[in-house]
């Protein structure tokens, strides 16, 4: 089954396990059954609140104002404007720096096959194999369709879950806490208000055990998933001179589905650190030029509200 079916059908039995157990007390009643009640599933204990969440999630998430690792990948990489599909695999390097900059590089032994990033007020992806480059700005993000770019590196960077949460809890986006007894997660939605009604933004699962987030959703202008992912294997960043239980914790495990443009991604961590040989640094997350890239062939195509007008 390929990851973008496996993930719908995933997600849909996942939110039906409540319905469907309602369904069947119903069922019972119906024809008088009397039979016990079934045992109930799931964890029903005490929780947190959503101040004590924020807290407990931001003593891992400050102890990460970096991160480089080395990374394995495996994609799908959609183009619908020339119906397209590019399977590929091949490793690179993670590299981030709070709060808003990455860069994820990709090759294999024959060629280079993308770079995307953020460099916290534009971003890009640059399929080099397809001499295709795609950048916005973050500021028109709220005009973009999703679906104009096959992987958004500013979605690859929230599906990373390492940045402190923000624990002024009634600052837009503002958080809502639910949790989830089926699934023994605390769910948090981040929403803001619109012109005329409110809308969620993003939708964070935590482990309640570990309170290491495990399911990530986030959603377009219109209510649509932009972004599923599900983060597993976890395990911690080399920190110098902090004892290894002391060290925060990071997925090393990441699946990416884009529904909105039909891409899939996986992709895996290891050799993390918060620093690598003076990398990242202030050059690391610099934009390649668009205009030189597009002097030189590369189909450059901005998608932003220039483009979209």
């Amino acid at each position: 089954m390929k990851l973008g079916a496996a993930i719908l059908l995933a997600t849909a039995i996942g939110m039906g396990a409540i319905g469907m157990g309602a369904l069947g007390l119903g069922a019972l009643g119906l024809v008088g059954c009397s039979s016990p009640a079934p045992a109930e599933v799931g964890y029903f204990g005490d929780t947190l609140t959503l101040p004590q969440l924020v807290e407990r999630v931001n003593q891992n998430n400050d102890k990460l104002p970096t991160l480089w690792a080395r990374e394995k990948f495996e994609a799908e990489i959609v183009d619908r404007k020339k119906n397209k599909t590019n399977r590929i695999d091949g490793y690179g390097n993670l590299l981030f720096t709070g709060p808003n900059q990455m860069k994820l590089t990709a090759k294999n032994e024959v060629a280079d096959l993308f770079e995307m990033g953020s460099d916290g007020a534009r971003f890009w992806l640059w399929e080099k194999h397809d001499q295709v480059f795609w950048w916005g700005k973050y500021a028109d993000l709220d005009k973009v369709d999703a679906a104009e770019i096959p992987v958004r590196p500013d979605m690859v960077m929230e599906v990373l879950g390492i940045r402190p949460l923000d624990s002024d809890l009634l600052k837009q986006p503002s958080p809502v806490l639910r949790f989830n007894s089926a699934s023994d997660a605390y769910m948090v939605d981040w929403q803001i208000q619109t012109a005329d009604h409110w809308a969620v933004m993003k939708e964070i699962w935590y482990d309640r055990q570990t309170l290491l987030p495990n399911r990530v959703v986030l959603f377009d202008a219109k209510g649509r998933v932009a972004l599923w992912a599900r983060l597993s294997n976890f395990a911690g960043v080399e920190t110098a001179n902090v004892g290894r239980d002391q060290w925060p914790s990071v997925a090393t495990h990441y699946e990416l589905f884009f529904p909105l443009s039909g891409t899939t991604m996986t992709f895996d961590l290891s050799d993390m650190s918060l620093s690598h040989n003076g990398f990242p640094n202030a050059v690391t997350y610099r934009m390649p030029d668009p205009s030189k890239l597009g002097d030189s062939g590369v189909r450059v195509n901005r998608i932003d509200e220039e483009s979209v007008r």
